[in-house]
């Protein structure tokens, strides 16, 4: 598979949606993703013609030393302590039902001879977890994306008494490619290595969990979404993680 065009790729492991503070905040916050991805992109150099590009990288980095502003530091520490605390109340309509997520999820499926030929690295097999008996509902690429290459991919599937679970794979060693996890907001771990785990409610009866790792050449994230035992969902998420041996 010949490389990618660089692009950098930032990513947080942490709730960005923050639900719980106003519109300016959240804007905040998501200017600042934005402009670090935009400006982290616009200075990868261009690699010579016939040189190699160095792989991507995934790096630990505590919340002081992280590059932004400190009031996206003071609002990310919040969202950090909350999740620590148990699951998180949200406002009614920031979890979607099953039935207008299911309608808005892509039902295209891809082969894993057809995944192998566009990934740097081949699927995830998830038959050795209770996805691999799971209803796919579909799947997309993700990450840097050149034609039909992606750096990573996720699926969707349909799984009873749980809801819908995402499961998103991103292979960090992409050249060009920069993975950052926030050290404070690791909270539970996955076969040994740090993982971060929350937890939200709505007065809905909704739910949602989200369970996210690295380990090997990839970064990881679990999403389940629908009634509101999210203790049940996140087991069941830790379950699967485990199970996974890429």
């Amino acid at each position: 598979m010949n490389a990618l065009s660089p692009l950098t790729l930032v990513v947080v492991l942490s709730s960005v949606a923050l639900p719980h503070t106003g519109p300016d905040t959240v804007d905040a916050v998501g200017r600042w993703l934005h402009a670090r991805t935009l400006q982290a992109a616009s200075s990868e150099p261009v690699p010579a013609a016939g040189c190699v590009p160095a792989p991507g990288v995934l790096k630990m980095v505590a919340l002081a030393e992280l590059d932004a502003p400190e009031a996206v530091k003071q609002q990310l520490r919040r969202q950090i302590e909350r999740s620590r605390a148990g699951p998180v109340r949200v406002p009614d309509g920031t979890i979607p039902s099953p039935a207008g997520l299911f309608a808005s999820l892509p039902k295209t499926k891809r082969s894993d001879a057809v995944l192998r030929q566009r990934l740097p690295s081949p699927p995830t097999n998830l038959l050795g977890t209770v996805l691999g008996v799971a209803e796919v509902i579909g799947m997309e690429p993700s990450g840097a994306l050149e034609g039909v290459k992606s750096t990573g991919l996720t699926r969707f599937y349909r799984l009873s008494d749980v809801g819908i679970v995402a499961f998103n794979e991103e292979n960090f060693r992409a050249p060009g490619t920069l993975i950052e996890v926030i050290a404070e907001a690791q909270n539970t771990a996955v076969n040994g290595s740090p993982a971060q785990l929350e937890m939200n409610v709505d007065g809905q009866g909704r739910g949602s969990v989200v369970l996210s790792w690295a380990a090997g050449d990839k970064a990881y994230t679990l999403t389940a979404t629908g009634d509101s035992d999210v203790e049940r969902k996140a087991r069941v998420l830790q379950d699967i993680a485990a199970a996974i041996n890429d």
